[in-house]
């Protein structure tokens, strides 16, 4: 049985808010916020992290103890919508779904939690909310909660703890890298668990927002990389990020890899009739390929 819990995240954020002084607000901020990254620096090498909790915050762009001198609108919002009761649902509703493979899945345990980043810094294209996971661990992250992102949170979770019993099966490592086919897979396979359990409703801007002229072309794309290993971004992000991520320009729409990931493993479920739950074992080359997607 996988073991789960939310942070609530927004009580330490109240907390640093109410403190007498900067001394106080950073004191409460490595104590709340430092086990986030200890825990990253032990299990997710590959991450920026440094050792002081500080720094670590400011690489990631997070609101700071000297942001926190009154109550942020993110923060307000949040909480209005009752985010992280919402959160907490999510989490334990997505790790019920794989109750059933108990004994096929590595993953026990999940700690959840939702920060605030600093919308100056933030990247536009993200509209506003973004997600990440390492093992144990998922991070909900908003610059700016609006009507848009915030009734997709519950898809953001469940999509992160899909990636973390994915990658429990199949790991992506320096020895094992992904190859396209492996990473369209979990990212469509992740976003069609959101949709799954909370509707097509929650599927994010990486797979509604591409029109039909993109979705042909990042199909293109992607067909002709699926011998590419390695650094294979740009086949998921595109060209926007080559740039400012340093990789190689391919031709690829902005998040293409995302919409073609989708549209892949819906295709194989309706042709195999399988749940989410039940393709998360089937390696990603028999997905694509019994998915027809690309005949």
């Amino acid at each position: 049985m996988m073991n789960t819990q939310w942070l609530p995240t927004h009580t330490i954020y109240r907390r640093i808010i109410d403190a007498p002084d900067r001394a106080a607000k950073e004191q409460l901020f490595r104590e709340g916020f430092g086990p986030l990254f200890e825990a990253m620096q032990q299990s997710a090498p590959h991450m920026p992290v440094q050792d002081d909790v500080l720094e670590a915050a400011r690489t990631w762009g997070l609101l700071l103890p000297e942001d926190l001198t009154h109550v942020p609108d993110a923060l307000r919002t949040l909480e209005a919508a009752d985010a992280w009761t919402v959160a907490e649902h999510a989490l334990t509703s997505g790790a019920a779904k794989f109750e059933p493979y108990a004994d096929r899945i590595s993953l026990s345990d999940v700690t959840g939690w939702l920060l605030l980043t600093d919308p100056a810094k933030a990247e536009p294209s993200n509209k506003g909310y973004t997600g990440l996971q390492f093992p144990g661990h998922i991070v909900s992250i908003f610059d700016t909660p609006n009507t848009y992102n915030v009734p997709r949170l519950p898809g953001l979770i469940v999509h992160e703890l899909h990636h973390l019993v994915r990658l429990g099966l199949y790991p992506w490592t320096f020895q094992t890298p992904y190859g396209v086919a492996d990473y369209i897979v979990l990212e469509g396979m992740a976003e069609s668990f959101a949709a799954q359990l909370y509707g097509e409703d929650v599927v994010g801007y990486y797979v509604t927002d591409i029109d039909a002229d993109n979705l042909n072309i990042a199909k293109a794309v992607v067909q002709q990389g699926f011998e590419v290993q390695g650094d294979v971004r740009g086949y998921i992000f595109g060209d926007h990020f080559a740039d400012q991520w340093q990789f190689e320009k391919i031709g690829m729409p902005p998040f293409g890899g995302y919409a073609v990931g989708y549209h892949v493993v819906q295709a194989y479920l309706r042709r195999t009739g399988k749940s989410v739950e039940e393709a998360t074992f089937v390696p990603s080359d028999e997905i694509v390929a019994e998915s027809g997607y690309f005949s």
